[in-house]
């Protein structure tokens, strides 16, 4: 069975010792606290460094081979017993949460003897199909547990496809729900004291059919087997089958020689033995405590889920106060979470939380609900369950677990993918994305990176999408810096890049804007979305200033007028017309913004009215100019502090028509209010002199002596006094002949 190296079963108390090691070897070596182990030095030091702050005597040890991990250790110490006992203090006292006893070399080296490990290191052969007769045993099952048959998947759906891959360590899957826990695997059990009675137990009551000569010899091996001689019971059980074929202790011998082997560390013999045993007696009554507690061992190696189920749900229900019973509860539902029995998976981790709270299998089964509940929300449970909250709240679940301390920074790492996990199946795209973050900068190369890079992705994008429809150009151009400006998220469709670099044109971020557009256009291969991007770097190039550029697009562009889309073509006749009215081609310029205008085009519309009425004013199209104006003006008003400069630039023209057509009130009246609207800001020097200028023709010199001396303060320049004098001579020489002067 594959090893798990992440963390170990929480109430190892001790591995079980060679007890045939040589003195030498004795001296050689001693015993510490295993407590994770980590594909790289820095994560190991992180926990080292944790520990001795705790006062742990903590050091790691370096990997052997490529392949290796790096180990963290707590303590040495002269014996196992002693290593065990120090163990549990310190789990007692929270200073660890789980442990395992190994033997490393004297000097703080990792190498550990083969005795010295508490599990199998073999490979396990595929398990073989159990025998039909096993089904009647499987029945006997806990009275929570119901098993109900699924349908077959399919190759493709089996088939988990590994989001990040290296050479040393396996992908992360996203569909499993118990990605990153520590694998089904047999907890370290030693044989159970049975007390004063149990040295008897053998030879007490006769059984049907049994003779004092057979029941000593069953007596003996049994005995051997307390005694912790494995190898001498397993060769009287053998000589008890051979002498004594078919009498009533034969099916207990045989499952004895399987847990004989167990004990032995040689877990192929002992699958062999439990296969011989359940093809002659496929049903759990009879079998000895130990053997029924191996038996499960055995189906947890050979990856066979359902039989497990039913040996360890018969022992549960016969033995209810076993020391076990957590474990082998946490191992049922772990087994039927794998078959996707998901709903009496559930039932059976709230048991193991309610009965067994803060313990590591408590724990583990809160994450577990919660990864369910993300996978297969929906799930029909019972109000008072226990520990349903983790199902229904993954995310809080989440929250709670990393506030723990947790064996490996590889499950935390999985945690906060999974809560990123939750908050996109939730629609809390924001959280997600927080979440996703958190995760990435821990972990930049943990083994779901590339997982959660996916998530960050998706919740960029959503939250783009959505924002963008609200037109929060802010938050959509702060999305974009935190995520693809900061080199998280690398790959971008063209309706997110869009969209982002269309907020960020509309809130004058121009330098991002031709980023996102220029390396959209290096990827896009569609040629209406590159048109469009093309608009939009010709129309940051007018707002920049670069004209050549963006007359050379535009006219570019033009040739392929019929190829673009509504929206494009009105964009593209928009900066025809920004164009020709820079360089004074009013008329075209007014041209180009009637075709606009007459389709309704509400982009930054108070703009385009302004500019629409610049051009008929200088066309001598003062009341079209007027009505334009006067658009610009109410299209303003909705937002005053955005559109300030377009309000003030509107009723400036309106007075300049008013002016040019000796409707001096009107025009004082328009400047006024121009003034007015340009006070917390920058102020057009043209305005107040044209106020000045319209005070003149209506005869009241002294507001405009106001006006111009209020010019002459605010820019401090000689074309300006000159101007100013020379109007109020020409204003005083004209009243002074007007009588001699031609009527207008």
């Amino acid at each position: 069975m594959k090893k798990h190296h992440i963390a170990c079963l929480a109430f190892v108390l001790a591995l079980f010792v060679a007890a045939s090691a040589v003195a030498a070897d004795k001296a050689a070596v001693v015993y510490s606290l295993h407590v994770g182990s980590y594909p790289g030095a820095d994560q190991a030091a992180e926990q080292v460094k944790a520990l001795t702050e705790k006062g742990c005597e903590a050091f790691s040890s370096k990997p052997e081979g490529k392949a290796g991990r790096w180990r963290v250790y707590v303590g040495r110490y002269a014996s196992a017993d002693q290593a065990a006992r120090e163990g549990a203090k310190l789990e007692k006292k929270n200073a660890i949460r789980f442990y395992a006893v190994r033997k490393i070399k004297a000097e703080g080296g990792s190498k550990e003897p083969p005795a010295a490990e508490g599990k199998a290191a073999s490979k396990i052969s595929p398990a073989p199909d159990p025998p039909k007769a096993q089904a009647t045993a499987a029945k006997l099952q806990h009275p929570q547990v119901t098993i109900t048959p699924t349908a077959p998947e399919s190759a493709s759906r089996r088939k988990k496809t590994p989001l990040h891959a290296s050479v040393e360590k396996p992908a992360a899957s996203t569909d499993s729900v118990t990605e990153g826990l520590p694998e089904l695997e047999p907890f370290k059990f030693q044989p159970f004291d049975t007390g004063p009675e149990g040295k008897t137990a053998g030879k007490a009551g006769l059984k049907e059919g049994s003779g004092p000569e057979d029941e000593a010899l069953y007596a003996e091996a049994v005995e051997l087997y307390r005694k912790g001689k494995y190898p001498k019971a397993l060769d009287t059980f053998r000589s008890y089958i051979q002498q004594y074929a078919g009498k009533p202790r034969s099916k207990a011998s045989f499952f004895w020689i399987a847990e004989c082997h167990s004990q032995m560390q040689d877990p192929k013999k002992a699958d062999d033995a439990f296969l011989e045993a359940l093809k002659r007696w496929p049903d759990y009554r009879d079998i000895p405590r130990e053997a029924l507690v191996s038996l499960g061992f055995h189906f947890i190696r050979q990856g066979a889920h359902e039989p497990l189920i039913g040996v360890f749900s018969y022992y549960v229900n016969i033995y209810p106060d076993d020391p076990f019973r957590k474990e082998m509860l946490y191992l049922m539902a772990r087994s039927l979470t794998e078959m996707q029995q998901y709903e009496p998976a559930l039932k059976v981790f709230s048991t193991v939380i309610e009965k067994y709270p803060d313990t590591k299998e408590a724990t583990e089964s809160a994450i577990i609900m919660a990864n369910i509940g993300v996978k297969s929300p929906g799930l029909r449970l019972p109000a008072y369950m226990a520990g349903s909250r983790y199902y229904r709240d993954p995310a809080a679940t989440y929250d709670m677990v990393l506030s723990k301390q947790l064996p490996s920074l590889e499950i935390t790492e999985r945690i906060l993918f999974q809560k990123a996990c939750a908050l996109l199946q939730g629609k809390l795209y924001r959280e997600a994305f927080q979440a996703s973050l958190v995760q990435l900068k821990r972990f930049p190369n943990g083994r779901c990176k590339d997982a959660g890079l996916a998530n960050l992705k998706a919740a960029t994008e959503r939250l783009v999408d959505e924002d963008y429809g609200k037109t929060d150009y802010l938050r959509v151009a702060d999305t974009y810096l935190t995520a693809y400006e900061g080199a998280w998220v690398k790959t971008i469709d063209f309706g997110t890049g869009y969209k982002i670099a269309d907020s960020l044109r509309r809130i004058g971020l121009y330098r991002e804007t031709r980023r996102v557009a220029e390396h959209l256009l290096m990827i896009e291969k569609d040629g209406r979305n590159r048109r469009t991007l093309l608009v939009m770097v010709a129309d940051v190039n007018v707002r920049e200033r670069h004209y050549d550029e963006a007359e050379r697009l535009v006219a570019d562009l033009a040739k392929e007028t019929a190829a673009l889309g509504r929206e494009d073509r009105l964009a593209l006749r928009r900066l025809q017309g920004d164009l020709y009215l820079r360089k004074g081609l009013y008329e075209k310029a007014a041209a180009a913004y009637a075709d606009v205008a007459g389709e309704g085009a509400a982009d930054d519309a108070a703009v385009l009215h302004r500019n629409y009425g610049i051009a008929l004013r200088f066309s001598d199209a003062c009341p079209s100019a007027l009505q334009q104006f006067h658009l610009a003006i109410r299209q303003s008003e909705k937002n005053k502090a955005g559109n300030s400069q377009v309000l003030q630039d509107s009723l400036a023209g309106v007075g300049d028509c008013y002016l040019k057509t000796r409707k001096y009130p009107e025009a004082v009246t328009a400047y006024r209010q121009a003034v007015e609207s340009a006070r917390s800001g920058a102020q057009n020097p043209w305005t107040l002199y044209n106020l000045g200028k319209g005070y003149v023709e209506m005869k009241n010199l002294a507001e405009a002596n106001r006006v111009f001396s209020e010019l002459k303060v605010r820019t401090g320049d000689d074309f300006w006094n000159k101007t100013i004098d020379y109007t109020l001579s020409d204003a005083a020489w004209t009243e002074k002949y007007r009588k001699y002067l031609p009527a207008k």
